[in-house]
């Protein structure tokens, strides 16, 4: 991969529940991304599990066309029906290894009204 990777989030959209073809309960949906250079990533196994957000992720690529293919996979390993791909183009250009985002800001929010009651009068039996 090239020193000016684009980052980018896959997130998939699942269907309404369906029954297994196999009868074998569903695993995970299985992730691949082919970026520019032709080279697919890993998988990546999605579960509905993921934070901060539920089947989605993160990841690299070069810049240029590439795809993701998402396969829906049972307990077994098997295709539950038909992949998924969709087509992409990337064509930003990617943060150099010399750039990067300043802090700019800072909040300070109590989390309630009771909590910051609390802490306070915390504080104030510290001696």
């Amino acid at each position: 991969m090239s020193a000016n990777l684009i980052s980018i989030i896959v997130a998939i959209t699942k269907g309404p529940s369906t029954a297994t073809p196999s009868g074998a309960a569903f695993a995970s949906t299985s992730v691949v991304v082919t970026d520019s250079t032709g080279v697919a990533q890993p998988a990546v196994l999605l579960t509905g599990t993921e934070t901060p957000t539920p089947w989605a992720f993160s990841t690299s690529v070069n810049p240029g066309a590439g795809t993701v293919v998402a396969t829906d996979l049972d307990v077994n390993g098997a295709t539950l029906g038909t992949p998924v791909t969709q087509s992409f183009t990337e064509s930003g250009t990617g943060p150099s290894g010399s750039t990067f985002f300043p802090t700019t800001a800072i909040t300070v929010t109590p989390a309630t009204t009771s909590a910051a009651q609390a802490l306070s009068k915390r504080q104030n039996l510290k001696v």
